[in-house]
């Protein structure tokens, strides 16, 4: 149990923020990898990502884990093939584009699940969500037109399949009504993008002094921050979720700003806050009128 002497609520809180903090230092890690390509820092990334949740499992479920994962069942291998590309896509997305641009676009995961809930699911959007929906693809754009001429249009493609992603992963889960521990897909997840990269990634040559910085992509950065929210998941609404999740495209480019002073163009901030803006606009209304409780989990 973690954070035991709280309530179920501040205990959501707490580790949505702390996932949120973790999966925000994503782009100053990577810009400072010299000596391995984007598909080896997914390759060890995904490696120790996957040491590091096994061994959570581990020691919470003791001699349960392979159980545990044979519960996961098909929808939990189908769940961590998407949650396992979006680690290509992220790698890949912020190698070709600004961290800043990258994380408002994927910080449209909510808009995505809204249409996409509608379509599989049957859950018409409410006014609200189309007004958030419009003023993000405004924001989109322009975003858009400023890669166009910087040569940021294929990084700017790749975030967008981050959310479209995640929300496949979720749609599917929904559909199959799956009783899998997230975090088991999660490790599951890591473990299939450490074998698909593996043979795009040979001969896994790198720097000694990129090794800690691969490490803490594996174990902080994702390792931790997946296991994090995926023991948020049924402490908090679905709105409250994506609420405090909007910390990490915040916090992402502050910190390559402050690190080593990427700086996005006029068009590229403009953009960024008006994606930001709809999505923080739309959680807080559906926070103020239809709440929706996110799936619970053990722990």
């Amino acid at each position: 149990m973690i954070f035991p002497s709280m309530g179920e609520r501040a205990r959501g809180v707490l580790l949505t923020v702390g996932a949120a903090f973790c999966f925000s230092t994503a782009g100053i890690l990577v810009r400072h990898v010299e000596s391995v390509p984007a598909v080896g820092i997914v390759f060890w990334r995904s490696v120790f990502m996957f040491a590091f949740i096994a061994a959570v499992l581990a020691v919470w479920y003791r001699g349960q884990l392979v159980e545990k994962v044979r519960e996961a069942g098909r929808p939990g291998v189908i769940s961590a093939c998407f949650l396992g590309s979006t680690f290509f896509l992220f790698i890949f997305s912020i190698t070709r584009t600004t961290i800043a641009d990258a994380s408002a676009l994927m910080s449209t995961g909510p808009l995505f699940l809204a249409v996409a809930a509608w379509i599989y699911l049957g859950e018409r959007p409410r006014a609200g969500t189309w007004l958030a929906i419009a003023a993000a693809l405004g924001g989109v754009a322009l975003m858009f037109a400023e890669g166009l001429g910087t040569g940021r249009l294929a990084g700017n493609l790749l975030a967008l399949g981050v959310p479209a992603c995640f929300t496949a992963n979720y749609i599917v889960l929904r559909r199959a009504a799956a009783t899998a521990d997230p975090t088991v897909a999660a490790m599951l997840a890591a473990l299939f993008s450490a074998i698909v990269a593996a043979p795009l990634a040979a001969p896994f040559d790198l720097a000694l002094r990129d090794l800690p910085l691969l490490i803490a992509l594996g174990v902080f950065q994702t390792g931790l921050g997946l296991v994090l929210i995926t023991r948020a998941y049924g402490r908090l609404t679905a709105g409250e979720l994506g609420l405090l999740a909007l910390i990490e495209p915040v916090l992402a480019p502050l910190w390559v700003w402050i690190g080593i002073g990427e700086r996005p163009g006029a068009a590229a901030l403009a953009g960024a806050a008006i994606v930001i803006g709809a999505v923080l606009a739309y959680q807080v209304y559906t926070l103020r009128t239809r709440p929706a409780i996110a799936p619970a989990v053990s722990g």
